[in-house]
């Protein structure tokens, strides 16, 4: 399928265009099918969980509802810098997206269960719409247990690199363990800490880790579970 509007943002693997009234075409750089991931968003917003609508998918590409709003990352770096309240709002979409079944089709996470988890749920995949807090990119989505999401987004808030410089080389992480306080304090962090180790396997295996990264993850988890 092709565009029929201009480019308005990309990631890593995807580029979004705008794609009629109200709608975004997100495209797959390595056209991998995307009807799986379709499925799945769905699926969440069958149980009432924020997700952007879909309406097509196929081999490459997904047109969804577009949404407008800064994603929970850049709102939160924002006056009045709601850092708190981004933890225990990010607290609160873990929570609500556990409470999820895994739909039959749904691959195995590092730590196998029945419950739908994202896989990367952060603070730059919560777009803060106008109604709401919605979860974007659910291309990582499998059947597991609650404990692996968690420690996957808690491997993040401790071990990503964050992309400033100057003073706010200091000041971001600052923020982080901020937001990252106040999202523990909202999910099950004794259960998570145990699921460390399987997160951050899993994040060592792509291949964009900087080395960097990967030393910062083989210290964090000598520090959570020693």
């Amino acid at each position: 399928m092709q565009p029929i509007g201009p480019k308005l943002a990309e990631g890593r693997d995807s580029e979004i265009y705008e794609h009629g009234p109200g709608r975004v075409l997100r495209v797959a750089r390595d056209g991998r099918p995307l009807a799986a991931e379709a499925e799945v968003m769905r699926h969440v917003r069958s149980h009432g969980y924020p997700c952007p609508d879909v309406h097509d998918a196929g081999d490459g590409y997904l047109v969804m509802d577009r949404l407008d709003g800064p994603t929970m990352l850049q709102a939160a770096g924002r006056p009045p810098f709601p850092l708190r309240r981004s933890g225990r709002i990010l607290a609160e979409l873990h929570e609500r997206l556990h409470r999820i079944p895994a739909p039959p089709a749904a691959r195995a996470a590092p730590i196998p269960g029945d419950r739908l988890v994202h896989l990367d749920l952060h603070p730059a995949n919560v777009i803060m719409s106008p109604s709401g807090p919605m979860v974007i990119d659910w291309s990582n989505a499998a059947a597991g247990e609650p404990s692996i999401d968690v420690a996957d987004t808690w491997v993040l808030f401790a071990c990503a690199s964050p992309p400033v410089g100057g003073l706010d080389r200091w000041i971001v992480p600052i923020g982080r363990r901020v937001m990252l306080r106040a999202f523990l304090h909202g999910v099950d962090a004794d259960a998570a800490r145990r699921a460390v180790p399987a997160a951050v396997e899993r994040r060592r295996a792509d291949p964009h880790l900087s080395s960097d990264e990967k030393a910062r993850m083989d210290r964090f988890v000598a520090r959570v579970t020693g």
